[in-house]
C-alpha cells in the first residue's frame, strides 16, 4: 500500500525529481510576478485600490522565484527544463480561465469583470497551492534551508487567498452576487481540471526519473483521477465557498502540516450572500466581518467573525 508519506519523501530526496519540481515552482512564481505587476497597471480606475496589492504580491512572486532558484543552487543541482504540460499555472491561462493575462499581453486595460475573473482565479490558483505547500513543509528536513523557504511561499500563498477572498466579497456586498458565484464556480472547475493534467503529467516524468513500475504508475494516475472526480462532484455544491481560512499550525519535521482539502479550498451561495450584507457601495478589501486556504490536488464563507485562536491573515502589501 502507497503512504503519502513515503511517496513525497521519495520524491524530495531524489535530486532529479527534486529539482524538476523546485524548477516547476521557480519558473512559475517568476512568470507569474512579472505578470502580475503588469496586470496591476492596468486595472480600471472604480478598482485602483486593488492594484498596490495586486503589484505588491507580484514582487513578492518574483522574490519567491529567487528563493527557490538559491535553493537549487544550495543543493549543487541546476535548473530543469520546464516542459509546458507539466505547467499548471500556463495550462489555466491557455484554456482562457483568467482574460486579465490575455489582456495584459495585449496592452488593454481591464474591464470590472476582468478584475473579478482575476481574482477568482487567484483564489483557486492559491487555494491549490497553499494546500500542496502546507503538506509538503513537513518533508523537508532533508534539505537545509528548504523548509524555511516552503513556509514563506505558503504564508504568502494564504494571505493573497485571503486578499482574493476579501476582494470578491467586495464585489459581493455591491450587488454583483450571482457573478461571484458564476467566476468562482468556473474557475474552481477550470482549475481542478488543469490540475489534474499537469499532475498526470508531473507523475509520468517522476515515475520515469524514480523508476517506478508499470503497475505504480497506474496506481497513481489513477488517484489523481480519482481526486479530480471527487473534486468535479464536491465542486458543484462547495465552488462558490468563500470561507474563511483555518488557522495555519507550526509543520512538524516528518508529518503533514497545515489542513486537508475538505477545509481549505473549495469555493455556499450563503457564504457568499452573507458577506453581501453590508450593502452596496462597499469596496473590496474593506471589513467583512471577519478578523484578519505534496499531493497536487487541493483547495476556501463569511461569518461574522473567524474563531478566536484562528491565526491573522493580512492583504499583500496593504
Amino acid at each position: 500500500m502507497l503512504r503519502r508519506r513515503d511517496l513525497v519523501r521519495e520524491v524530495l530526496d531524489d535530486d532529479a525529481s527534486f529539482r524538476l519540481l523546485c524548477s516547476l515552482a521557480a519558473a512559475a512564481q517568476a512568470r507569474n510576478g512579472r505578470e502580475s505587476r503588469r496586470i496591476a497597471a492596468l486595472v480600471p480606475q472604480g478598482r485602483r485600490e486593488l492594484a498596490p496589492a495586486m503589484a505588491r504580491y507580484g514582487e513578492l512572486q518574483e522574490r519567491h522565484a529567487r528563493l527557490l532558484a538559491g535553493l537549487l543552487a544550495a543543493c549543487g543541482l541546476e535548473p530543469a527544463e520546464v516542459p509546458p504540460e507539466v505547467d499548471h499555472a500556463a495550462l489555466l491561462e491557455r484554456r482562457g480561465s483568467c482574460p486579465a493575462h490575455a489582456r495584459m499581453r495585449c496592452g488593454q486595460p481591464l474591464s470590472e469583470r476582468d478584475v473579478l475573473a482575476h481574482l477568482a482565479h487567484g483564489h483557486a490558483a492559491s487555494a491549490r497551492a497553499a494546500a500542496w505547500l502546507a503538506r509538503l513543509a513537513g518533508h523537508l528536513s532533508g534539505r537545509p534551508g528548504a523548509g524555511e523557504a516552503v513556509r514563506e511561499v505558503l504564508r504568502a500563498e494564504r494571505e493573497h487567498l485571503a486578499w482574493c477572498r476579501e476582494g470578491m466579497l467586495g464585489f459581493a456586498r455591491a450587488g454583483h452576487v450571482a457573478a461571484v458565484e458564476l467566476v468562482l464556480r468556473e474557475n474552481a472547475l477550470a482549475e481542478a481540471r488543469a490540475h489534474r493534467d499537469a499532475a498526470l503529467a508531473v507523475l509520468a516524468r517522476t515515475g520515469h526519473l524514480l523508476g517506478w513500475s508499470m503497475a505504480r504508475s497506474v496506481v497513481m494516475e489513477g488517484g489523481v483521477q480519482a481526486r479530480y472526480a471527487y473534486e468535479r462532484l464536491a465542486g458543484r455544491r462547495r465552488a462558490v465557498r468563500l470561507d474563511p481560512l483555518p488557522p495555519l499550525p507550526e509543520p512538524e519535521p516528518g508529518a503533514d502540516a497545515g489542513p486537508g482539502p475538505e477545509h481549505e479550498s473549495e469555493p455556499t451561495r450563503d457564504a457568499v450572500r452573507a458577506g453581501s450584507g453590508s450593502g452596496p457601495g462597499a469596496r473590496p478589501g474593506a471589513e467583512s466581518g471577519t478578523e484578519h486556504g505534496a499531493e497536487p490536488g487541493e483547495g476556501p464563507g463569511a461569518g461574522s467573525r473567524t474563531p478566536s485562536g484562528e491565526a491573522a491573515t493580512t492583504s499583500p502589501g496593504v
